[in-house]
């Protein structure tokens, strides 16, 4: 992002992005984006149209889901890690942020482009260094959760989740 259009036009990009349904994914890009791109922890894509205007992001990084701290049974332990039913942390691609530009009238992008370029972006790093699992935390509201199971995500149940301002949800990666 910085390497190809320099930190104060990429600065200049990035206040034109506006998400007010989710402040955090605004937020984020504005003022978080590129410190976490300096500091190697999260690779962030923006998906530009003919112009040159953001209509969406996606950010990328890794974690580690501690299986203690889920309710996942061992077979399902096992698919996830693809080797130990017994594993207790498992290595997963993260979606960080996800974001659509509301300052672009009629923004043309679904969230299956979105998914689409991120997939993409995911084959290319799995055939370098494998994975098996992309999760995605997100507000624990219905809509939403609803809106990430058609695009093929499940939800990773935890003991207290009605109470917990996120959920963990998974999917797999496909061949």
């Amino acid at each position: 992002m910085i390497d190809r259009f320099g930190h104060d036009a990429t600065t200049s990009l990035l206040s034109c992005f506006s998400c007010p349904k989710n402040p955090d994914v605004e937020d984020f890009l504005i003022h978080k984006a590129i410190e976490f791109e300096r500091s190697h922890n999260a690779r962030t894509r923006l998906i530009l149209d003919e112009q040159g205007a953001i209509l969406a992001y996606f950010s990328l990084s890794f974690k580690e889901l501690v299986i203690d701290d889920f309710t996942v049974s061992k077979s399902q332990v096992k698919k996830m890690d693809g080797f130990s039913k017994n594993a207790e942390k498992i290595r997963a691609f993260l979606i960080g942020q996800l974001g659509k530009n509301n300052n672009i009238e009629d923004n043309p992008i679904s969230l299956d482009d979105i998914l689409n370029e991120l997939y993409a972006v995911i084959h290319e790093v799995r055939t370098l260094i494998g994975g098996r699992i992309i999760i995605l935390e997100c507000e624990n509201k219905s809509t939403l959760i609803e809106l990430y199971k058609r695009h093929g995500f499940k939800v990773i149940n935890v003991e207290a989740a009605e109470s917990d301002p996120l959920i963990t949800m998974y999917t797999y990666i496909s061949e």
